[in-house]
């Protein structure tokens, strides 16, 4: 199995967040990769949680990462796709762990689709240029945060 950044062969890892894809494609079975790829899967979960257990034993530590990555989404004036992601990625951890309250796991993906580039021009109805988009992106952010 191969471990790359999220957008495939040759990109970096951002937000905590990778592609996993089997090696090898001939000899093996459709049902043998999916069976691969699922135990693969589990194994990896199962490490994530126990890196939750120790991150959780320094309770203010991953409050304060968390919060502060919370703060920055909330009052940032412009903010890149690639900074919103990785700040998501703490906010996500700290909606899972229930340290954040203020926003649910449904925003959090919401947040999510809508910072990335063409789903924020999308969103907003037309294109724009990066500086401007680091904008909007921001008070997109803040809308969605405060919607009921």
């Amino acid at each position: 199995m191969n471990i790359r950044g999220i957008y495939g062969e040759g990109s970096k890892q951002g937000g905590d967040m990778y592609q996993i894809s089997n090696k090898q494609t001939l000899g093996i079975s459709e049902t043998e990769i999916v069976k691969n790829l699922k135990l693969i899967t589990e194994k990896i979960i199962e490490q994530e949680r126990l890196a939750r257990k120790i991150l959780a034993k320094d309770q203010i530590e991953l409050e304060d990462k968390v919060y502060r990555a919370f703060g920055t989404l909330t009052n940032a004036k412009k903010i890149s796709s690639s900074e919103a992601r990785d700040l998501l990625s703490e906010v996500k951890l700290g909606t899972d762990l229930g340290l954040i309250k203020e926003l649910t796991d449904l925003k959090v993906k919401k947040l999510e689709l809508y910072t990335k580039p063409a789903n924020l021009q999308q969103y907003l109805g037309r294109q724009i240029e990066s500086y401007e988009r680091d904008i909007r992106r921001a008070e997109v952010i803040k809308q969605i945060i405060e919607e009921k």
